[in-house]
Parts: C-alpha cells; sequence; structure tokens
C-alpha cells in the first residue's frame, strides 16, 4: 500500500504536531524491534509459507502452562510453531490454562500497525476437543487512545470450572485463518485520532484500510480488570479444527461442542458433520417452552433421527434453551 500506516502514537508521548497528510513517520512509527511483524504481506506470507507444520493433531503441540494472572506481549512470527486447520495453515500461540475452581475473563488485543495479526480462539477440553471457537469477527477495532495505540480487541472468559469435567477448557490455541487473511480492518486515520486529543478540528482525511496478516503482535492478560470488549456470552463458532484440512462446502459452518460430537459419533457416522452458527445465547425460554423442545428431541434420538434432533437443537439453542444440548446429551447416553 502506498501510504505507510504504523501504530499510532498520540502526542501526549511525542509532543510533536501532525502534518496535514497524516503520513508523518514520527507519528506513524512501530518499534524497530518489531517492524518486521508488519512486513507487507506477501512477505510475512512466503515466511508461514517455508515454515515447517509443527504436528498432526492438538495432542501434539507444545501448549505453554500459564497461571492464572499470566501477562504477556506475544510476537507471531517464524519463531512460533505452525499448524494446518481446516481454515488454513497459521503460526499459533497455545496456552494449558490453569486448573482452578473458578472460571477467569481473558483479554486479547492484536496490535494494528502497517498490518494485523486478526485473531481466531479454539478451545479445547482435556482430550484435546473442541468446546468454542471465537471467531475473528468476535475481536472488535478500538481507535488509539491516551498511551494505547490502534488494537483489534476483544474479552471473554474461560471455563475452568464449569459443567462436567469433560465440558471444562483446558486448552487454547490462538491462531489465524485465510478468510480473516482475505479481509481488511478500517482504522480512524492517525490524524484525526490525532485531532482529537488535541481537541482540534477533524481534517476529514478517509480512514485506511488495513490488511490482515499472518504475522503481528499480540497482548494477552488472563484475569486482568482492563478489560476493553467485553462479552461473556456462550459462544460457538467456525469450523470444528480437525487437526488435517477436510472438505468444506461452507465456510462458515460452526462446530459442535465436542461433548455432542462424542456422542453423536456413538450412535451415527454422520453426525460429525452437523454444527450450528456463530451465535450468543437469547434470554432463557420460558420452562414450558424448554421442555417442550426438550422432549421432541429426546423423541427424536429415541427414533434414531440424530440429525433431526440435532437440528432443534440448534433451533432451541437460537430461541434461548439453556438446556436443550444436555438433552440431547443425555438422550443418546440413555439410548
Amino acid at each position: 500500500m502506498g501510504t505507510k500506516l504504523g501504530v499510532v502514537v498520540l502526542a501526549s508521548m511525542v509532543g510533536l504536531a501532525a502534518c496535514s497528510s497524516g503520513t508523518d513517520d514520527s507519528l506513524l512509527s512501530v518499534s524497530a524491534d518489531t517492524r518486521y511483524l508488519y512486513a507487507d504481506t506477501l512477505v510475512t506470507e512466503r515466511t508461514l509459507d517455508a515454515a515447517p507444520v509443527c504436528c498432526n493433531s492438538f495432542e501434539q503441540i507444545d501448549f505453554k502452562s500459564i497461571n492464572y494472572d499470566y501477562q504477556s506481549e506475544e510476537a507471531i512470527d517464524n519463531s512460533r510453531q505452525a499448524f494446518q486447520f481446516n481454515s488454513g495453515k497459521s503460526f499459533i500461540v497455545a496456552y494449558e490454562l490453569p486448573r482452578l475452581g473458578e472460571d477467569i475473563p481473558v483479554t486479547l488485543e492484536a496490535e494494528i500497525g502497517e498490518t494485523v495479526f486478526a485473531p481466531t480462539v479454539v478451545l479445547l477440553n482435556e482430550n484435546f476437543q473442541v468446546l468454542r471457537v471465537l471467531p475473528s469477527d468476535f475481536f472488535k477495532y478500538v481507535e488509539a487512545k491516551h498511551f494505547k495505540p490502534n488494537v483489534l480487541a476483544g474479552s471473554f472468559k474461560v471455563r475452568l470450572a464449569s459443567g462436567l469435567p469433560e465440558e471444562r477448557e483446558r486448552y487454547m490455541v490462538v491462531y489465524t485463518t485465510d478468510q480473516s487473511l482475505s479481509e481488511q480492518t478500517q482504522i480512524v486515520h492517525p490524524a484525526r485520532t490525532y485531532a482529537k486529543a488535541q481537541a482540534k478540528a477533524d481534517p476529514g482525511l478517509p480512514d485506511p484500510l488495513i490488511p490482515h496478516s499472518v504475522m503481528g503482535m499480540l497482548s494477552v492478560a488472563f484475569n486482568s480488570s482492563a478489560s476493553t470488549v467485553f462479552s461473556d456470552n456462550a459462544w460457538f463458532g467456525g469450523k470444528k479444527e480437525e487437526p488435517l484440512p477436510a472438505p468444506s462446502n461452507d465456510a462458515s459452518v460452526a462446530a459442535v461442542s465436542a461433548t455432542s460430537t462424542a456422542a453423536v459419533t456413538s450412535s451415527s457416522n454422520s453426525a460429525n458433520a452437523v454444527a450450528v452458527d456463530s451465535r450468543s445465547l437469547k434470554k432463557a425460554m420460558l420452562p414450558e417452552t424448554e421442555s417442550f423442545y426438550n422432549n421432541l428431541i429426546e423423541d427424536m434420538v429415541s427414533r434414531d433421527e440424530v440429525e433431526k434432533a440435532l437440528k432443534l437443537v440448534e433451533e432451541a439453542e437460537y430461541a434461548g434453551s439453556r438446556s436443550a444440548r444436555n438433552a440431547f446429551i443425555e438422550a443418546v447416553k440413555n439410548k
């Protein structure tokens, strides 16, 4: 791209005036130590292409064990493991989550320079089965302010104590997808941000589009009170990321939770292909309606109509059911 756009450093840090074009290098610079992370996307993609794939399954990933208040700046580059997902090859950051008796919040911020690493997060149980996927659009743009640069940010809770043991989240992998790499994030023009900080007139310059990259800088904070864009909703999203690529006709296909998938496999070979769309749970439905759905789900399972039962689970969850999935699992177990 013609105009080099790096991380915005506001005047409160540098005490310099922005030129009218908004291309003043003193305002649009990143650390010399991290500039390579924001190289042209063609260069960074070649770097990823040349990186060997670390492993053939989630179990083989080298997970970093962290404590409950872990905080770090993570450079996403060729020093990281590379993994082949259904959604494409990616450098990854992988954590073994602390074993606690309570859920804890996590905040991820991807720093925006001339490019940005748009994160996707997959959470696994102790058997390395997918429980949740937070897609890249979960992470929202936050404009530079005070001492903070432009970022893609999101906060959520990792479920360390919820439900049955197989429903507790034990591992977290951060990666990006081919779909994300085809997209861009629009940021507020640095000169407009500067003018706002100085209470000056908006220069009216067009806001640039920042390409997504396979490399970047990620800030990770567990159990921090400094949440940016917080959501404690129950997310299901993205494809179920098998260790190796698998054909799919729909890039937006979402994952059934691993507990459901395991249960369905024992009853139907085709059930692994069934999925639900990315969504947050609605307001809880009436108990009578919940009971109605659960009875229908149990009836479908008893008739060996697993596909219909799963579609009812999906429909019930869209409507706000909190128990449809468990009703399905129990019906399969008791069959």
